[in-house]
């Protein structure tokens, strides 16, 4: 969700030219002292796409009757992916640029990684905090005495429904210097590695979704979702995929069509599953949904394909379009400050309502009411964006640096 991973690297090369991790493979030295790595241009596409997947799940959710609607639950049950991608890729990026460093030092990745996150975090849990949790509701003159229950929206990642995301990663950068260790401590054995933490993922995905908690532990097991427990394989999993990427890079390649064909297969069980327990069993909106165990396979198809897509752009369409390089590059860059301030922009087009109904989905009607919103939000976002980049203290509020007053892409 960047999740304001972003790596350094080497600077781009010339417009048109295949980029160096796109070409031939390059040996990366066992030990290095801060090399700049070539630039994975597949990482800002796959960035950017899954962004606006997120956004558009957000967008759909918002606009149709989440609770009843078997259809939007279907849909959204397979957006789920995109969660899982981003902490693939962040556990990708970070082990990319980190491993066989010899001068990393965890206080001083904590210190510049963290930063990144948390400050952002803290104000735009304050801003949806004062703006949905007590101004939208009429409470806003009990703001200043009511800072207990913003410490209680701020520790579980609930000021509005998509800041989890920031606390999940928030531990993944603190368990980081662990994960490395291991995943460099376990060479030579990190198929043994990816089964234990699949069997884990497993048994994580069972428990969430059959056992019922004692009554004493259920307001602090209902929060499973903002650890990273639930998304450890994935982590793990791009961790390894980076410490052997040239080998993944010539595995997947050429295989396309096999991963599509896992992707739709796991893609149709996953709803198929569902849907009986929706039409069967009487349950048409579940909060667990994303841990299901039958989504699974999917997940790991979803991850798998993503990467392969990104790839293939990488390797044989960016040389030729260096225009859409551009759009892919600028949205990249902007995709974290955008995840921050979408859902407040979504929150005010769908503030005024005609018969209980968003007026502008009232008055476009579906699907128009959908994707007119989906499109605005995504044009509103990166405006509101493109104002705070340019504003002191960028930073804290984007977790991206100042730009210049100048508006190009």
């Amino acid at each position: 969700m960047t999740t304001a991973d972003q790596y350094t690297a080497a600077a781009p090369e010339p417009t048109g030219t295949r980029a160096a991790s796109s070409a031939t493979p390059e040996k990366t030295p066992p030990s290095t002292r801060s090399a700049k790595r070539p630039y994975l241009f597949q990482v800002d596409l796959i960035r950017a796409t899954t962004f606006a997947l997120v956004i558009f799940a957000h967008t759909l959710t918002q606009t149709t009757d989440e609770w009843n609607n078997i259809g939007t639950n279907a849909t959204a049950l397979l957006f789920h992916a995109t969660r899982n991608i981003f902490f693939a890729l962040t556990g990708f990026v970070l082990m990319y640029q980190y491993q066989g460093r010899d001068d990393f030092r965890a206080v001083s990745f904590w210190r510049r990684r963290m930063k990144l996150v948390i400050l952002p975090y803290i104000l735009w849990s304050a801003v949806y905090w004062m703006v949905i949790g007590m101004w939208s509701v009429g409470r806003g003159h009990e703001i200043p005495t009511s800072l207990g229950e913003f410490w209680t929206e701020l520790r579980w990642g609930t000021a509005a429904f998509h800041l989890y995301f920031l606390v999940v990663m928030l531990q993944v950068y603190l368990l980081f210097p662990a994960i490395r260790w291991l995943v460099q401590k376990t060479r030579g054995h990190h198929g043994a590695l990816l089964a234990v933490s699949f069997a884990l993922q497993i048994a994580a995905f069972a428990i969430i979704t059959y056992w019922t908690p004692p009554e004493s532990w259920a307001s602090w097991w209902w929060h499973h979702y903002v650890t990273f427990v639930p998304y450890q394989f994935f982590i793990i999993a791009g961790a390894v995929a980076a410490a052997h990427r040239e080998q993944v890079d010539r595995w997947i390649t050429g295989r396309g069509g096999w991963l599509a064909t896992g992707l739709v297969g796991t893609g149709v069980f996953a709803v198929g599953v569902y849907l009986y327990g929706a039409f069967i069993g009487g349950t048409v909106h579940s909060f667990n949904s994303a841990f299901s165990l039958s989504l699974l396979p999917f997940l790991v198809f979803a991850v798998l394909s993503i990467y392969s897509m990104g790839r293939h752009w990488s390797a044989n369409i960016r040389p030729t379009s260096p225009r859409f390089a551009k759009v892919v590059a600028y949205a990249s860059n902007r995709s974290f400050p955008v995840f921050l301030v979408h859902v407040l922009v979504l929150f005010f087009l769908l503030l005024p309502k005609t018969d209980g109904q968003p007026t502008l989905v009232h008055a476009l009607g579906q699907p128009w009411g959908t994707l007119i919103t989906y499109l605005l939000t995504i044009a509103i976002s990166l405006t509101v964006v493109e104002i705070l980049r340019r504003l002191p203290g960028s930073s804290y509020l984007t977790g991206r640096p100042r730009l210049p007053f100048r508006w190009q892409i």
